[in-house]
């Protein structure tokens, strides 16, 4: 700890709980700190041991241990060339005569020599550098044997200068350790003493520092008595589904945030009225249920293959007290849509998320109550927020990481249904997660060519048993074995076009008998290029259409693109 403080480097969180009229713990001031008649307006709940420990080394009053730093540049010793102030520990010990040991400890001359200066004199309440630096350096003023005045005065310059270059080294470490910044999180004194001991448990049970939610579930309980972890089992049993998309913990704080207009961040979590935020639980909820809902009507199942999460409680917040029919729902859902889809498929949400999220919602909230056009929403700013190109949907990587455009191309590709190669079946909540990234044109043919397989174009999702029997077949030949059992190629295109495939671009591809190398290369480099040129003008449509609000039809994507 010692050293985190010396470096500046951040140290964990302690928790302190306020007190009030009556002390809910029976407390004592730390170990060796004196027991004052004043009133305990604090108690120390969760940090106690780093504390004690900070407050002995700075007071030295651990009768077995002396804490020092070292400072390599004042060791006289060449053999400790270490280059970074460091803590030292020396262990101390009394023999039988009272006689303490190491001797040398209580020497500021021979602590100056080993390079060590005391912990003690970086107390910010107290500061006694001035006599032990005198103390230090007492051997180097002259003596009452030095009459030369020349040299008097060397020696009391060289006193001098050492003396100040102590003061000063001594004084930048204080500085550092007086406004080190000890950073703790304060329970209000209307806690109730189970709470907060729910919270410390939490807090050293789980080997993790304090969260902000854990500080909400103290907050509500003392506010309201009620308990944020049981309301969230219900929810959990009601809406099983919600997280599938999102932790039930994000979703629940970022909607109650939003629903009191607050940011959907720490910030606005501890901004929050408690009373208001039990109050608003049935809203809350049911806006969760209606997002949900939203993001399965754009056929995205699960978290895995969402684009992003931060949408989804913005949806539930707008849609906690819309009506659940009639036009007013057909309207409100198409913004829903709209404004998912242009959150997947731009750069809005890349860098402060939180921030511009609130901005989103407040302009989508003042277009639905019709005070507001939808220029007051800053996702649908075209021009600050346009749609990839397809080139850039051509670069677009691999979606089973964690790119937004990637899984975005991937969702318009899962939208009509996905239909597997070989079974037919179509994408559902219940198969997605059995399903696996499959390579259109094979990731073996792409190597074996020195071309890149990883692209987010090149991917669809099909059944485990399908994705592991294609090898180095070119596409369409693969998709016939997979799909011999088809009826006819008319079968086989429409299993593709459900995945906003070509049938064209991989029909005229391969075969490709040459080895590897450069000669296969020629050959397959153009069939990959336009076949990706192909599928990039299919996503880019859909995206387009999707990003109106539309529902697209298949095959009006197909024809417009064609």
């Amino acid at each position: 700890m010692l050293e985190t403080i010396i470096h500046d480097l951040p140290l964990g969180v302690a928790l302190v709980l306020n007190v009030g009229d009556k002390e809910q713990f029976v407390s004592r001031p730390l170990v060796s700190a004196p027991d004052t008649t004043e009133a305990v307006t604090e108690h120390l709940l969760d940090g106690q041991q780093r504390l004690t420990a900070l407050y002995r080394a700075l007071r030295d009053n651990d009768p077995r241990i002396t804490y020092f730093l070292h400072l390599p540049e004042l060791d006289d010793d060449p053999r400790n060339d270490d280059h970074d102030v460091s803590v030292r520990v020396e262990r101390r010990w009394d023999n039988k005569h009272g006689t303490r040991f190491p001797v040398w400890v209580d020497s500021p001359k021979e602590c100056l020599q080993r390079g060590l200066v005391p912990v003690r004199l970086f107390d910010p309440a107290s500061d006694e550098s001035g006599v032990w630096i005198e103390h230090a350096t007492a051997h180097l003023e002259p003596g009452e044997d030095v009459t030369d005045i020349v040299e008097l005065r060397a020696r009391m310059k060289h006193v001098t200068t050492t003396r100040d270059r102590l003061k000063k080294l001594i004084a930048e470490k204080r500085e550092t350790v007086a406004h080190f910044n000890l950073p703790y999180l304060r329970l209000p004194a209307t806690t109730h003493k189970e709470t907060a001991l729910s919270v410390f448990v939490n807090m050293n049970t789980n080997a993790k520092p304090l969260k902000a939610y854990d500080i909400v579930v103290a907050e509500l309980e003392g506010a309201t008595g009620h308990r944020l972890k049981e309301m969230e089992a219900e929810l959990d049993a009601e809406q099983p589904r919600i997280k599938k998309y999102l932790s039930l913990d994000n979703a629940v704080l970022q909607t109650s945030a939003l629903l009191q207009t607050k940011l959907p961040n720490q910030v606005g979590y501890f901004d929050m009225d408690y009373a208001l935020f039990a109050e608003n639980w049935p809203r809350m909820s049911r806006g969760l249920r209606r997002a949900v809902q939203t993001i399965e009507s754009l056929r995205i199942f699960d978290g895995e293959r969402l684009p992003s999460a931060i949408p989804l409680p913005v949806i539930a917040a707008l849609l906690a007290d819309e009506p659940e029919e009639g036009d007013r729902r057909a309207n409100v859902d198409k913004v829903m849509r709209r404004y998912a889809w242009r959150c997947f498929c731009t750069n809005r949400y890349e860098g402060a998320a939180a921030t511009r999220a609130f901005a989103d919602y407040r302009g989508l909230a003042q277009m639905l109550a019709g005070d507001g056009a939808e220029k007051s929403v800053p996702v649908f700013d075209e021009e600050l927020y346009p749609l990839p190109t397809e080139r850039e949907l051509r670069s677009a990587p691999w979606p089973k990481n964690k790119n937004s455009i990637s899984r975005a191309i991937l969702a318009a590709s899962n939208y009509f249904g996905a239909r597997d190669f070989a079974d037919d079946t179509i994408l559902t909540p219940e198969n997605v997660t059995a399903r696996e990234y499959h390579h259109v044109f094979p990731n073996q043919l792409l190597a074996e060519a020195g071309i890149e397989p990883m692209l987010a174009l090149n991917c669809v999702l099909i059944t485990w048993k399908t994705n592991r029997t294609i090898g180095r077949l070119d596409p369409i030949t693969y998709l016939e074995k997979r799909a011999e059992a088809a009826p006819d190629d008319r079968d086989i295109r429409d299993r593709l076009e459900s995945h906003l495939v070509p049938y064209e671009s991989l029909v005229s591809a391969g075969p490709y008998p040459q080895p590897s190398g450069d000669e296969l290369r020629a050959e397959v480099q153009p069939d990959y290029d336009a076949f990706l040129k192909h599928r990039s003008a299919l996503v880019s449509k859909f995206m387009a259409m999707a990003c109106e609000g539309t529902q697209p039809h298949m095959r009006d994507v197909l024809d417009l693109a064609s």
